[in-house]
């Protein structure tokens, strides 16, 4: 059996005001399903928010809209857990995909003030630089907050967590870095 309301706002409030007692307190129940509709939650408050703040929302389109960004934005969730899992397999032989899947839901959960910063900047040039500084400090939240949920999921150090965090940077970066040179060198054959 699932866990209550109570216990699922109480797992919220934690994450938001006290994410160390969340992520290192005792074991919660994972469910593949709460963290879905976790994912459904917030990507509606998010999408929804960021409608009222832009005025999209009055467009006639705008439930179309809705419903597709929601199942885009659950779709990449669970292609990004995918993703940490397969690169977890260097440090861990262990499927943890329903663990990682519910600890990155909750991770999510601070993009819903993304929607009332959006408002706040466009309040003034004042307010723009602050919900600037806010929204930077809020996706940095956000990364301490999924190294922390892979922390969790596969037990390794937080050091782990954040290499396994910025490999997919790493890698893009040398592919790409690649693909620039093989470029240079076949244009500077063709020259020749």
């Amino acid at each position: 059996m699932g866990i209550t309301i109570k216990e699922y706002l109480e797992n919220v409030f934690n994450l938001i005001f006290s994410p160390i007692k969340f992520f290192n307190g005792e074991e919660i129940t994972v469910s593949t399903r709460q963290a879905l509709g976790t994912v459904v939650l917030v990507s509606a408050f998010t999408v929804f928010g960021n409608g009222i703040a832009d005025k999209s929302v009055f467009e006639p389109f705008f439930p179309f809209t809705f419903f597709f960004i929601i199942i885009g934005i659950a779709i990449l969730w669970f292609l990004t857990g995918l993703f940490i899992e397969f690169i977890a397999k260097i440090f861990s032989n262990e499927n943890r995909l329903n663990k990682i899947l519910f600890y990155t839901s909750f991770a999510m959960i601070p993009y819903i003030f993304f929607a009332p910063l959006d408002v706040l900047k466009k309040s003034g040039e004042m307010f723009y630089t602050v919900g600037v500084i806010a929204e930077t400090l809020l996706y940095l939240w956000i990364i301490v907050l999924y190294a922390m949920a892979i922390k969790k999921a596969y037990q390794i150090s937080i050091a782990r967590a954040f290499m396994m965090l910025s490999l997919p940077f790493i890698s893009v970066f040398f592919a790409l870095t690649w693909a620039i040179s093989f470029i240079a060198k076949m244009s500077y054959i063709n020259s020749i």
